[in-house]
């Protein structure tokens, strides 16, 4: 899947800017990845906490938000590696609700 100029390969479980991969921890990658399945849809924490880490995990929702943290974190830094301009998708953080990724605009030739 191709967001903006992230390229998202599910069954690699791997992603990569400009054909460079980023290495991504297991978590972070299945954010990345139940964000990318419904993109443009406001996901809720809970779902992001069943979905990637288990159903029945009882810890605090701020794990979502750490981790989170961490794979916005690493797609910047991939992108500031990049000569010249980068189109990363971008996660808007849903204040009291969860996250959704944003659809990429088409690029304008």
């Amino acid at each position: 899947m191709r967001l903006g100029d992230l390229v998202v390969d599910f069954s690699a479980r791997r992603c990569a800017l400009h054909g460079v991969e980023i290495p991504l921890s297991a978590k972070a990658f299945d954010l990345l990845a139940v964000l990318a399945e419904r993109i443009g849809e406001a996901v809720p924490r809970e779902t992001l906490m069943a979905e990637v880490w288990d159903e029945n995990w009882f810890g605090p929702t701020k794990t979502v938000d750490v981790t989170m943290a961490g794979l916005q974190r690493r797609l910047t830094e991939a992108a500031q590696a990049e000569d010249g301009p980068v189109r990363l998708p971008e996660i808007t953080t849903l204040r009291g609700h969860g996250y959704r990724l944003e659809r990429q605009p088409d690029p304008v030739d």
